[in-house]
């Protein structure tokens, strides 16, 4: 990934800071696809080399709705595993919503304090909704 399309990918992401590990935000924000857009979670890595690495999930319009489901009713949920897709998890505990990368390179979770997992909630229920400037001004080509 070049280092102008990592400043693109976080400049029209939702950023959430990781108080577990600092080198790996999690950013949440719309990709275009050979499916059309979809919603992008992405943990990234800043201590592998150029930044590009880390878990990376895109969940489908539906999926983004069924996590936000998930963590606003304080649930826990495990994403269904597709053929070219790896799986996304979510568990809320009394002080935090943890989100887990499975089944991908640079798998891992993060732990977000509760008033941050409502504000990804929030985020992939507008864009589930096809509200994608709520978050983060950006509209994907395709939707315009």
């Amino acid at each position: 990934m070049k280092v102008k399309d990592l400043y693109w990918a976080a400049r029209n992401s939702t950023f959430f800071i990781n108080l577990e590990s600092e080198g790996r935000p999690l950013l949440c924000g719309p990709k275009v696809s050979e499916d059309g857009v979809r919603i992008r979670l992405w943990l990234r890595n800043l201590a592998e080399g150029t930044g590009a690495g880390g878990a990376i999930v895109l969940l489908s319009r539906h999926e983004a709705a069924v996590m936000a489901n998930a963590i606003n009713t304080r649930s826990n949920w495990i994403g269904e595993k597709t053929s070219d897709m790896p799986r996304i998890g979510v568990s809320v505990t009394e002080t935090s919503t943890i989100i887990r990368f499975m089944e991908c390179g640079g798998a891992g979770h993060i732990a977000l304090p509760l008033a941050d997992g409502e504000r990804l909630a929030s985020c992939l229920h507008d864009m589930a909704d096809g509200r994608w400037r709520d978050h983060n001004g950006y509209v994907p080509e395709v939707v315009k």
